[in-house]
């Protein structure tokens, strides 16, 4: 999420929780190259003779990120060993859109076997939420089996991590800064626990219904004794606090109920239906009936029932099975069939500076130049392509320019 944030460059530092500072290639760099060396170890103990050059990499990127940050994934990717001809850049959501694409969701029951869920010239929607990012696609599906892009990418930082800090501000909130930043710097190793152990409860958490039992989080001994120093008594602290209706302690546990727990997610989730109301309300999404959620966070059963009550109205909601992995098994068949995706709509508008001649009707008098005895209009943007125009990939665009002084 850092490269999501930050004006990047190859030198740009992360900081890591105890204010250690490091060059995020590096960081980046090394985790690349630990998961190339996991992995080939495996193919060759699976396939023997298998040789490095034999694999071709697909690295998955968020669609929202800047073109910046694409060209640092790849530079760390080739720092870590990936030649250049072995990489392939895919877009996370698109990657799950090829998957969703090759689903067989739904059963003929007379004929006992799987139908295709997405047909020709059918849109749907992809909704990936991971842990940084949400990121929205919609494609279309062609004659020809390959897919178009109708809308552009986009998305935002709302995926599960944004819910893991609405959970750190809830605990500093209950228990004070100092004890939860003196955690973090002397008990390094508990604090992470807390932050599991919070994952762990995040995915099982479901919406309001009859049995609504109480979250149960465990404390460790560290944790429990920074705040006897800080606070004196645990149970004495909470009682005090705005919190003492709705959280309580036996011993090593921490009673949350589940009201205030299920107000962890939702700003997050607010975001994510604020921002998918207006992608709905697009002329070109008319008619779009097919919408399919994939990613880590989407398997919360708060972020399914929130869509699902807002727009499963009219439309079919799809959690495809390990919807966690859909990016992944995505990317795999990316890297089989790279033109799976013809067309795609231009995020930015790409010109070119010229100098045409001068035109009174059009050209500001400010602009106006005298050049090699003709009157000419400096700094005129010519476009070969504008934002929102759908190109076909590998498409390119041509013009031929002269020089205006013979000596250039």
């Amino acid at each position: 999420m850092r490269l999501h944030n930050e004006i990047l460059s190859l030198d740009t530092e992360i900081e890591e929780e105890c204010g250690k500072k490091m060059k995020a290639l590096d960081v980046f760099c090394i985790s690349i190259k630990y998961l190339k060396e996991q992995m080939i170890k495996k193919l060759q103990s699976r396939l023997m003779g298998t040789k490095e050059e034999d694999v071709q990499y697909v690295l998955t990127v968020p669609a929202i990120w800047a073109d910046q940050a694409k060209f640092f994934m790849r530079k760390a990717a080739e720092e870590a060993g990936i030649k250049k001809d072995q990489l392939t850049l895919a877009l996370e959501p698109e990657a799950a859109s090829i998957y969703c694409h090759e689903l067989r969701l739904e059963v003929d029951k007379k004929e006992n076997k799987f139908l295709q869920t997405i047909k020709s010239g059918m849109k749907f929607m992809v909704i990936d939420l991971g842990g940084g990012t949400a990121d929205i696609t919609v494609h279309q599906r062609q004659k020809d089996e390959t897919l178009e892009e109708v809308i552009p990418p986009s998305g935002g930082p709302w995926g599960g991590t944004a819910v893991d800090k609405a959970f750190l501000d809830f605990m500093i909130d209950l228990f004070g800064a100092d004890v939860i930043e003196r955690l973090k710097d002397e008990e390094l190793e508990d604090y992470f626990h807390l932050l599991h152990d919070f994952e762990i409860k995040k995915r099982s958490v479901k919406p309001k219904g009859a049995d609504d039992k109480d979250i149960v989080m465990q404390m460790d001994v560290s944790l429990m004794d920074l705040i006897k120093e800080c606070r004196g008594g645990i149970s004495s602290h909470i009682k005090k606090s705005k919190y003492k209706d709705s959280v309580s302690t036996d011993g090593q546990k921490l009673h949350i109920k589940a009201d205030i727990f299920r107000t962890l997610f939702k700003s997050t989730i607010d975001k994510l239906i604020q921002h998918l109301s207006d992608i709905f309300g697009k002329s070109e999404l008319s008619d779009l009936k097919n919408v399919i959620m994939v990613g880590g966070f989407s398997e919360c059963e708060l972020v399914q029932m929130a869509v699902r009550n807002k727009f499963g109205g009219d439309r079919k909601i799809i959690i495809p099975d390990e919807s966690g992995l859909a990016v992944l098994k995505g990317a795999v068949l990316f890297g089989h069939q790279k033109k799976k995706i013809t067309k795609r709509i231009l995020k930015k508008t790409y010109g070119i500076q010229s100098w045409p001649e001068w035109d009174p009707d059009i050209h500001p008098e400010t602009k106006k130049i005298r050049m090699g005895g003709t009157d000419r209009c400096k700094d005129v943007f010519f476009k070969f392509a504008s934002i929102n125009d759908k190109v076909e990939d590998g498409h390119t665009s041509s013009q031929i320019f002269q020089v205006l002084n013979p000596n250039e």
